[in-house]
């Protein structure tokens, strides 16, 4: 059976509804008949279109009496938010606002909770090939530190309040209007302020927005999956320069130059100091050197024989639905039609 043909439950709530992954879980989730409550904060949900199908709720992870409300009557909840800006603040949120799901969960006998967590639980020093058993890390930026964390607290509240939790660590996930993986480098390749280190040879393990929802949804039905982890990425691994390669064609830009890491290193330091110093756009920052520089090969095996689940998009037809979104929204402008388009247009009869 796959992640497609999976029954679906019938009421679910969605933390995080308002953001990218979130969003594009109630549109297809209320798009299949589920009756979706989104949890949304003040200022921050999505456009109505994208959780049109979706009964919105006000509140806030940290605020345990909305989410006790939100979920009554609830069978599934995806906890898709996330935040903080420091490592006190992640904390509250991803820690704290973690506990507080799984207890609004128990309370209102939810039978599933489905964490949306992140490889960089695994932290930044990573294997040639990473799996599950590789150990959490503890220690390092706040991000990965308090979703590890987070991940940890769900698991051990859930084992004691009776919840089935389970556990989602995707890649870098990508898609249309992704604000990182593809806004961030989109406009940086239009800029033309964008270095590739080492031509670009490094791992970019990538996985499409619609990838991670077919996961998400196979994680809250299966059975037999409670407590635990999976990762989820696209299929095969990609470089990054052919990823940002997508991007310069695109936008109708040459392929960014190349440094080596080592010289990269170094750049980022300069650069850092310039960009503050002058406010000025940098064409290295510290996340291109930490990323490009990767070497590990995400293995989703697990996920494949306990969820029976296994991406569909390719690289390709992922950048394109990506284009096809951008030129939508005058980010780029609209795709030039093609001799072979034009020679099958039909002629214009001639006036006068």
């Amino acid at each position: 059976m796959t992640a497609q043909t999976t029954p679906r439950p019938a009421n679910v709530l969605v933390t995080g509804a308002g953001g990218f992954i979130g969003s594009r879980l109630v549109e297809r989730l209320g798009a299949a008949g589920t009756r979706v409550r989104a949890l949304v904060r003040h200022g921050l949900a999505a456009p109505l279109s994208a959780l049109s199908a979706a009964d919105r709720v006000r509140g806030d992870v940290t605020n345990p009496e909305s989410l006790a409300r939100a979920a009554e009557g609830c069978d599934v909840v995806y906890h898709c938010a996330w935040g903080g800006a420091g490592l006190a603040d992640g904390r509250r949120i991803n820690v704290e606002g973690t506990r507080n799901v799984v207890r609004a969960a128990a309370a209102a006998g939810v039978r599933r909770v489905v964490h949306l967590s992140t490889m960089s639980v695994h932290g930044r020093r990573l294997p040639p090939v990473l799996h599950e058993d590789c150990p959490l890390v503890f220690s390092g930026e706040p991000y990965g530190v308090t979703k590890a964390e987070g991940e940890r607290a769900a698991f051990e509240l859930g084992t004691e309040l009776g919840v089935e939790v389970v556990a989602l660590r995707p890649t870098l996930v990508y898609g249309p209007d992704a604000l990182l993986w593809v806004r961030f480098y989109l406009d940086r390749t239009l800029r033309e302020q964008l270095l590739l280190v080492d031509e670009g040879r490094g791992i970019a393990n990538l996985l499409y927005v619609d990838d991670l929802v077919d996961a998400m949804v196979a994680a809250a039905a299966r059975p037999g999956v409670a407590g635990e982890a999976f990762l989820v990425s696209g299929d095969p691994p990609v470089t990054w320069r052919e990823y940002i390669g997508h991007f310069a064609r695109m936008a109708g830009k040459p392929m960014p130059p190349s440094m080596p890491r080592w010289c990269a290193w170094i750049a980022v330091q300069w650069l850092r100091v310039y960009g503050t110093l002058t406010s000025r756009p940098r064409r290295l920052v510290g996340m291109d050197l930490s990323l490009m520089s990767e070497r590990c090969a995400v293995r989703i095996d697990k996920a494949r024989a306990l969820l029976a689940w296994a991406p569909r998009v390719s690289l390709e037809d992922g950048m394109r639905e990506c284009e096809r979104w951008a030129r939508a929204e005058g980010i780029l402008p609209p795709r030039a039609e093609t001799r072979e388009e034009g020679a099958r247009r039909p002629a214009r009869a001639s006036v006068g």
